[in-house]
């Protein structure tokens, strides 16, 4: 014979430990999620930078740019500048 108590007991117990297991494996799955997520938005950025580089570094020079840049004269590069040597 059980006391009248103890099935009441046991179902109430039984809905705790189901509500708690629910709760552990929803932020389980939470915590995998932003794992993922955030390892995705890592490697999207990183292949956007790169990218970015890479046609930055790549990029051709306006016509004017390197016309100008060929007729500067070789001499002191700080003349250039208006910097005269110290005489």
């Amino acid at each position: 014979m059980t006391p009248a108590g103890s099935s009441a007991l046991q179902v109430a117990l039984a809905v705790a430990f189901v509500i708690l297991t629910a709760y552990a494996a929803g932020r389980v799955h939470q915590w995998h999620r932003q794992g993922f997520e955030r390892e995705v938005a890592y490697r999207q950025g990183y292949d956007q930078a790169s990218h970015t580089l890479f046609h930055l570094a790549t990029r051709a020079l306006p016509a004017a740019a390197s016309e100008s840049a060929a007729a500067e004269p070789e001499g002191d590069p700080l003349a250039r500048y208006g910097w005269a040597p110290a005489s």
